[in-house]
């Protein structure tokens, strides 16, 4: 599910006439997988070793390595109206997660919190309320314009925000952890599969038809709260029956390759905007194109990935390398 949902990330960034549909729940997708995947532990100190390691070192990492690329771009080549933050500057909008320093690793400043906030909240009653209470504060958000220090939260770009769109789907995924061996053993071999798939995809076209973009690290759901959350776990359900199906009807090197791609979203998703950037210069528009390239972009990471799971596994998480 990551392999696709990491294409469908790196698809929308090329920002084609429908990279609508694909916003509509490719980010969602990942915060109900972060939650699926998720569990609190016991001990608090196990807890911070493995935020430390598998996100807080890999999102420094990345986040340094794309200021000193901004860097060495600006002073190789000037853009006329462009400058480069300081470094005190630029330290101080990562720690406060302003996307203009965390950038597409937003989401992982984003889920260092929402795992913080699974870990610190063990009681079932107080995950329904904060659920309801980021919903009620998104649509306040979008709705009203909300403001804080006289910017719009709507149009600042800050991971700490995003936590209100994210986190509804971050627990969904974790509720849908009670059903784990259900999902695991699912397999796609009847025609009920194929009319959900239908389905979803129906409610995915029309989630995208229907309303505006899904910014999730603008906090912006787009034009309708319920169209976010149908798209998302819509979007969500139709991968999820794709990569089902991919695994069954697969060879053993084909899922080997996935999960190694799935090992590496988080070098993907750091890295991959200056490609996308470039492509989108020599011309890369059109929606076939844009898809055909994102599907190279995802297969050019895989020496990659393996190269720093072998010799700088700091940069994937110390756990996540394993």
């Amino acid at each position: 599910m990551k392999t696709i949902g990491i294409t469908l990330i790196v698809f929308g960034h090329f920002g084609s006439r429908y990279s609508n549909y694909a916003y509509v729940f490719s980010v969602p997708l990942f915060f109900l997988i972060s939650g699926f995947l998720s569990k609190r532990e016991e001990n608090h100190t196990v807890f911070w070793k493995k935020i430390w390691h598998n996100l807080i070192v890999p999102m420094l990492i990345i986040c340094t390595i794309n200021y000193l690329y901004v860097c060495a771009r600006h002073y190789i080549s000037p853009i006329e109206g462009f400058f480069p933050d300081t470094p005190p500057i630029f330290i101080a909008k990562l720690l406060l997660g302003v996307h203009k320093s965390v950038g597409t690793i937003w989401f992982v400043y984003t889920l260092i919190i929402l795992k913080i906030i699974l870990q610190y909240l063990p009681k079932p009653w107080q995950h329904c309320v904060l659920f309801a209470v980021c919903l009620a504060t998104a649509y306040c958000i979008n709705e009203y314009q909300l403001s804080l220090f006289g910017k719009p939260l709507y149009s600042t770009p800050c991971a700490i925000t995003s936590v209100f769109v994210s986190y509804p789907f971050y627990m969904i995924g974790y509720w849908l952890r009670d059903f784990r061996e259900t999902f695991n053993n699912y397999r796609v071999h009847n025609v009920s599969a194929c009319i959900a798939l239908l389905v979803c995809a129906l409610l995915v076209f029309i989630c995208g038809y229907k309303h505006t973009s899904v910014f999730l690290f603008l906090c912006g759901y787009g034009d309708s709260i319920i169209l976010f959350l149908l798209g998302g776990m819509a979007g969500s359900a139709c991968v999820y029956i794709i990569s089902k199906l991919v695994t069954q009807v697969s060879s053993t090197k084909v899922q080997v390759l996935g999960s190694l791609i799935s090992q590496g979203t988080i070098l993907i998703l750091g890295f991959h905007s200056p490609i996308v950037l470039f492509l989108k210069r020599l011309g890369v528009a059109n929606c076939f194109q844009a898809a055909a390239f994102s599907i190279l972009i995802v297969f050019l990471f895989v020496p990659v990935i393996m190269l720093c799971k072998k010799y700088a596994p700091v940069i994937m998480g110390k756990y996540r390398a394993k």
